[in-house]
């Protein structure tokens, strides 16, 4: 098993390293972010020998943008968003992935927000960006715990991504994702075969909340997530 999950690690680095820096060297960004819902994440997902399993995209309108909120146990939990909903969706994501050697330079292709709550101006800046993209019908993902959790519980929701969505009157689709951090553990180099489980639930509306409501948006994604969780 400790050589097989080697090899996994492996050739997940490789694979990731050819898509960010050959696949999709000379594609525009649309191109590319199109590429990693379609091509990326199956491929990963498949070298993880793990398979997931999609409930409630009859939730979704096709012909509406939405901000999406999950929980973060893993790095599947990346790949199985992208690959469940099967939209190219703009992740909000902490600063330090813009120098990751592996993800730095497609995250910034593709557009995606990047997060400093170390500097207020930088992030006013990204919350004006992601408005930017939400206007263009554009699709964002968050996770609104802002890191993995290290026990597989639900952590504390942060307030940011939700006045993200009373600001730009974006409806909020609350995602839950089960066992992918026994599918690709927190140390990123142990992996177990499972069924991966995302679960997309009914958008909560925004329409006419104040920002001073953010709390109660948060408290009932929570809710719903962890509802989820338990069944």
């Amino acid at each position: 098993m400790i050589l097989l999950n080697l090899i996994q690690v492996v050739l997940i680095a490789i694979w990731t390293l050819l898509f960010c820096y050959v696949i999709t060297l000379l594609l525009p960004p649309k191109a590319t972010l199109w590429l990693a819902v379609r091509l990326w994440a199956p491929v990963t997902i498949f070298l993880t020998m793990s398979r997931l399993k999609v409930e409630g995209l009859e939730n979704l309108d096709p012909k509406k943008h939405y901000i999406f909120m999950a929980n973060h146990s893993s790095f599947f939990d990346i790949p199985a968003i992208f690959w469940g909903s099967r939209r190219e969706l703009h992740f909000m994501v902490k600063e330090e992935l813009k120098h990751n050697i592996f993800t730095g330079f497609v995250c910034k292709k593709m557009h995606m927000i990047f997060i400093d709550r170390s500097n207020a101006q930088k992030t006013t800046s990204s919350m004006r960006k992601a408005i930017e993209l939400i206007s263009e019908g554009m699709d964002i993902a968050i996770y609104p715990e802002g890191t993995r959790t290290k026990t597989g519980e639900l952590g504390v929701f942060r307030k940011g991504g939700f006045k993200l969505a009373i600001n730009s009157q974006t409806d909020i689709v609350p995602v839950t994702i089960k066992k992918s951090a026994k599918a690709w553990s927190r140390n990123n180099i142990r992996f177990s075969p499972t069924i991966v489980t995302v679960h997309f639930d009914k958008p909560i509306s925004v329409q006419g909340v104040e920002e001073r409501d953010a709390a109660k948006i948060s408290a009932q994604v929570f809710e719903t997530i962890k509802q989820e969780l338990q069944k």
